[in-house]
């Protein structure tokens, strides 16, 4: 079996998990999330070297707020989000700047600086299933976009890339593939917004930047496997490697998509 057939079949396996959760079992797709971020944290802590002790002790932290939904005032937790979302973005966009400026500017080797970045890469999981409690239908755009940002850069760039978008971190991201997968999201953004009745146009604007964030994330997570030597994160899905490989995008997707909707949802 190739490569790609794994890859698609893997892929099309997860999604039909996720829908399937994300529709009929709130708490089946909170408990997913929370094992998702577990996997995540220990392929970050081998990439990074951070001491496993620490590294549990701060995936523990990253996860336990929804654990005290029902104990804590709700505007404590609701400052907690809203905090959370703001350093979140502000972690992404350092994670940008690292990724214009690599091999020149890495991540930091300090075990305190890399513990804060296992806790933003994470924490902002929590977010899936607040969403998910809200508005099924917010949580499936935000995972169409980060897949269909992903699939459809991958298609593009095996169809016309030709410009490479960061050799230095991912011989197999083109210019073109990064274009494709982005009009491909404002296209399912759009189909969302006709199916759900959704038609603010801002909406255009949340998936498009999404999308970006995406990419920021796959690349970021680039970094990690280019210092520590190895092609995947880890083996755990067939075609993909590791869950870090396959969610990295979403790490970053999520907080800006959450602090974005929330923006929008207020200004409407």
């Amino acid at each position: 079996m190739s490569e790609l057939v794994k890859r698609i079949l893997t892929g099309s396996i997860l999604a039909l998990v996720t829908v399937w959760l994300i529709f009929q079992s709130p708490t089946g797709f909170a408990i997913a999330v929370a094992i998702v971020a577990v996997i995540i944290g220990v392929e970050f802590t081998k990439l990074s070297k951070i001491p496993a002790l620490l590294s549990w002790f701060i995936m523990t932290l990253a996860l336990m707020p929804p654990i005290f939904e029902n104990f804590l005032p709700v505007l404590v937790l609701e400052s907690y989000f809203i905090l959370l979302g703001f350093v979140s973005i502000a972690f992404w966009l350092k994670n940008l700047y690292l990724v214009v400026n690599y091999p020149h500017k890495k991540p930091s080797n300090n075990t305190f600086n890399q513990a804060i970045s296992l806790f933003l890469l994470i924490a902002p999981l929590v977010f899936l299933p607040l969403l998910q409690g809200i508005n099924q239908d917010t949580v499936l755009l935000l995972l169409f976009i980060v897949w269909g940002a992903d699939s459809i850069a991958y298609f593009s760039g095996k169809t016309f890339g030709k410009h490479k978008l960061a050799p230095k971190l991912s011989g197999g991201k083109t210019v073109e593939g990064v274009i494709g997968g982005l009009l491909g999201v404002l296209i399912i953004t759009g189909l969302w917004m006709l199916i759900t009745h959704n038609l603010d146009w801002r909406f255009l604007i949340l998936g498009f930047v999404t999308g970006i964030f995406s990419v920021i994330g796959d690349l970021y997570e680039s970094i990690y496997k280019r210092e520590a030597g190895v092609k995947d994160s880890g083996n755990i899905l067939p075609g993909h490697g590791g869950m870090f490989d396959r969610l990295d995008g979403m790490l970053a997707a999520t907080p800006i998509f959450t602090s974005l909707l929330i923006l929008l949802q207020y200004t409407q």
